[in-house]
């Protein structure tokens, strides 16, 4: 015989029927997003460093991404640009037992083996910016199409140097990124793809030096400083990513060297990224353009992606182009860019 137990009308209510009237709400609660009730996820994040104004962006995407999830923790790393430490870091992550991997590679190779660890243990991993060279390692690799950021450098180049002479002619340095990362690499075969077929059609367009700066305003500055030593003639400086191009800017006013945009004796600046720092050297008519990624939305897409997969929907992207935006001072202020996100001002502002 069922015991049973008044209801406020005073009828009875078998237990048996109450525990499945428990059971039940406590699965609806759980099964709803964003009830305090569900199972809380621990998501390991890796960047690369901090020292990066890109990857400052990046991680403030992450942060943004993850509040959005009241189901999501953080455990926040960063590796100070060495390769070792983040393996270490990722390692210490994976036996914390994460839910998920979000991490920005410092090298493509160096990182596969932890990864396949994160693999074993069946923590799924999710590639920012910069990938795993293990193709399915990877739930999904989310970065901007770097070998088009490469490209439309030097094509953007080349228009002002057809404007500047009446042919596609000059002389060219190109301060390369961090060799080893794929956004490095990729934007570097974009650039020398693209000049090579140019100087082939234009002679007269030269590669007078090309250096790696690996991501660095200081290299960049150093670098840039013998090369305006040695070169009487520079008409324009291709550049990995925004710090480079700061860098070599600092160079060509410290030689004296630098002259108005317009003027034929103008350096032309091109960097990639779109950070506060390139910004403000456009407005002022210091840099020519930026190719600006977006980092804050980017890094709260992979977010979104991780508690996809979480909730059991893995019907997701393994490798996806984010958006990106050539910015001049024509185009800055832009309603089509700040639509886009001027990343750089808002990471600034604290926004």
């Amino acid at each position: 015989m069922n015991a049973t137990k008044k209801n406020p009308r005073g009828n009875a209510m078998p237990h048996d029927v109450t525990r499945r009237v428990v059971a039940a709400v406590l699965a609806l609660a759980c099964a709803a997003p964003g009830v305090a009730w569900a199972q809380q996820r621990k998501v390991g994040y890796s960047v690369a460093t901090l020292a990066n104004p890109f990857f400052q962006g990046m991680t403030k995407g992450v942060q943004m991404g993850i509040a959005k999830y009241p189901d999501l923790t953080l455990i926040n790393t960063s590796a100070n640009g060495d390769a070792n430490q983040q393996a270490t870091q990722v390692l210490d992550l994976i036996n914390q037992n994460v839910s998920a991997l979000i991490l920005n590679p410092i090298n493509a190779q160096a990182i596969v083996p932890v990864v396949k660890q994160a693999n074993k243990k069946r923590i799924p991993v999710f590639t920012l910016d910069r990938g795993a060279a293990c193709g399915e390692c990877q739930v999904n690799f989310l970065e901007t199409n770097n070998v088009a950021l490469g490209k439309e450098g030097i094509d953007f180049i080349a228009q002002k140097l057809k404007q500047r002479y009446g042919s596609i002619r000059g002389n060219v340095v190109d301060l390369e990124g961090l060799r080893g990362t794929t956004a490095g690499d990729e934007r570097e075969k974009g650039f020398s793809d693209e000049f090579d077929k140019l100087a082939k059609a234009n002679p007269g367009l030269k590669l007078i030096a090309r250096q790696a700066a690996d991501f660095d305003a200081d290299k960049g500055i150093n670098i840039m400083t013998q090369l305006l030593a040695a070169h009487n003639q520079i008409d324009a400086v291709f550049n990995g990513n925004d710090d480079n191009a700061v860098g070599a800017m600092r160079a060509i006013k410290q030689a004296n060297r630098f002259q108005p945009i317009g003027d034929k004796g103008h350096i032309i600046i091109v960097g990639i990224d779109g950070t506060e720092q390139g910004l403000t050297a456009i407005r002022n008519g210091q840099m020519d353009a930026t190719l600006s990624q977006n980092p804050v939305s980017m890094a709260a897409q992979s977010v979104a992606y991780v508690e996809q997969y979480l909730r059991g929907d893995k019907n997701i992207p393994a490798h996806q182009y984010w958006p990106h935006l050539l910015l001049t001072k024509d185009n800055i202020d832009s309603p089509e860019a700040k639509k886009y996100g001027l990343w750089g001002d808002e990471v600034t502002k604290g926004q």
